[in-house]
């Protein structure tokens, strides 16, 4: 079995995620590719998120319903401290011990992934796949690249939302419905009057 971890915040997510996540499944012929939702991304240790991991997992159950070759995964919810990717490897080998598997990055990380915890060891276990929204790979790599031009991103949708702009299009009905009756975003961005046209 091939299977593809997609780590991340999910913030929320996204079709960019969606779409990039179906070509890699598709271009490295995966069995499977399972969202891994961040507790606390280490890179992010000052700014943590003020949404609920129990309800950004919602939105990625929402999102993927329907598609059988895409899961999510709770297991960094469940562990204390920073999500880092070894630990989620190796639950992961130990779930599925014949396994191969193919780590999804983004080309923002390529710069300072040789800095990550227990690098080397990851680099024995898994296979580094890129994953990159512009036109070019921000950084030299050897690495599989998955490449699509996506202007989408969660800083986008959460910077609109701020602004009072539609979000919609950007990311699954289902899960624009349940962003937008959410208390949690209303929450974050003070948003009230209007807020279910956006």
């Amino acid at each position: 079995m091939k299977i593809g971890l997609y780590g991340g915040s999910f913030n929320p997510i996204h079709h960019g995620h969606l779409i990039l996540a179906r070509d890699a499944l598709e271009q490295l012929s995966l069995d499977k590719v399972v969202f891994i939702l961040a507790k606390v991304s280490p890179f992010k240790l000052s700014l943590p998120s003020p949404v609920p991991g129990k309800f950004r997992a919602h939105l990625l159950e929402v999102a993927l319903k329907g598609e059988p070759e895409l899961e999510w995964d709770d297991c960094e919810l469940g562990r204390d401290g920073p999500s880092y990717a070894i630990d989620t490897v190796r639950q992961m080998r130990r779930r599925y011990p014949t396994a191969e598997f193919f780590y999804f990055i983004g080309d923002d990380h390529l710069p300072t992934l040789s800095k990550w915890k227990e690098y080397k060891t990851l680099c024995r276990q898994i296979h580094f796949v890129v994953l990159s929204r512009g036109a070019v790979t921000s950084g030299t790599t050897t690495f599989p690249t998955i490449r699509r031009r996506l202007d989408i991103s969660s800083s986008e949708i959460r910077n609109r939302l701020s602004r009072g702009y539609s979000i919609r299009y950007l990311l699954p009905e289902p899960v624009h419905e349940l962003l937008l009756s959410s208390r949690w975003y209303r929450t974050c961005f003070h948003l009230e009057d209007g807020w279910k046209d956006l």
